[in-house]
């Protein structure tokens, strides 16, 4: 979700930038012995944006027949030990009462319990059905949705340096309502420093860029990521991160913004905005394919990437929120 009218609500989250760069080179990385299954993640995007789930609008019996299939997919690839459920309540702008629940899974590191955690999220909810149309939400955000499951297939092979958790969203549509609950809750992560990686719209743009957001508030970032895409064939942009730029700031317009707020370090990969966005039209036989595949190829380097280079990134919340 990008560019909604709740951008304007949440500027109040705002933060400076990081001016610390790491004393050290970036710790560079191979992508040649990564491994996920391709075809399987473009099949639950697929399936994620199917009519069968009317939308996956929170609260809505689409979206919790899309939960039950994600829960059923995550399971199946056998990459965590236990998938938790975070339930949480809030209302719509009617005042109505909803119910949103997360899914949450850890991979442990070299180090378990200890150092640096990088948390990746993605949101899996939509908009739903509106006057007869289905909204499926194939870009935003089944794309994100799947592929932080292939970066965790990742991980089972290619073991991570530090705790890495895994976060499907609930009710990002619906103001960040899922993103906001997880943070608030997670008791300041035990004072242990954190990182965000956020994936929002992941797989449509017709020009083969994908926007990096974050280098801005940590300049640390760029160096570091610009590895990600090498060999991919995705043109990696930096950007969309500036104060003071209106919508085309998207520090608070996803589910890094509750990271965001509370000083945590924030990665947020995207596409820019394009003429299927938070339309009908954003059904699987729009996205491009080939683009979508380079741009796993480049989220699944990132996350490797930040992983081995936390220590000098990750900053703990602040406390008291």
């Amino acid at each position: 979700m990008k560019k909604t009218a709740l951008f304007c609500a949440l500027l109040l989250g705002a933060c400076t930038p990081d001016t610390q760069l790491q004393s050290t080179p970036p710790t560079e990385i191979t992508s040649a012995s990564f491994t996920y299954d391709e075809k399987r993640t473009i099949a639950l995007v697929k399936a994620l944006a199917s009519d069968e789930f009317q939308g996956r609008a929170t609260g809505t019996t689409g979206g919790k027949a899309a939960r039950e299939h994600l829960k059923s997919e995550i399971k199946a690839r056998k990459v965590f030990s236990d998938l938790k459920e975070q339930s949480f309540a809030f209302q719509n702008r009617k005042k109505e009462a909803l119910h949103g629940v997360n899914l949450i899974g850890d991979i442990v590191g070299k180090t378990p319990g200890k150092g640096p955690l990088l948390i990746i999220t993605a949101h899996y909810d939509h908009l739903g059905m509106h006057k007869g149309k289905t909204y499926n939400g194939a870009d935003d955000n089944a794309s994100g949705t799947a592929a932080i499951l292939a970066i965790a297939e990742s991980f089972k092979t290619n073991p991570p340096k530090y705790d890495v958790k895994f976060v499907w969203l609930d009710a990002e549509e619906r103001g960040l309502k899922g993103s906001d609950y997880f943070v608030k809750t997670a008791q300041n992560f035990q004072n242990r420093p954190i990182l965000n990686f956020n994936l929002d719209m992941v797989s449509q743009n017709n020009k083969g860029e994908l926007f990096m957001s974050g280098a801005y508030h940590t300049p640390a970032l760029k160096p570091i990521l610009e590895q990600a895409a090498n060999g991919t064939g995705i043109t990696l942009k930096f950007g969309h991160d500036l104060p003071k730029t209106g919508i085309e700031d998207w520090t608070l317009q996803s589910d890094h913004a509750a990271f965001h707020k509370r000083g945590i370090p924030f990665v947020y990969f995207g596409v820019e905005d394009h003429e299927h966005y938070h339309k009908p039209s954003d059904t699987f036989d729009t996205l491009p394919l080939a683009f979508f595949k380079r741009s796993l190829s480049t989220i699944v380097n990132a996350a490797h990437l930040l992983d081995e280079n936390l220590e000098g990134l990750a900053k703990p919340a602040h406390k008291n929120d």
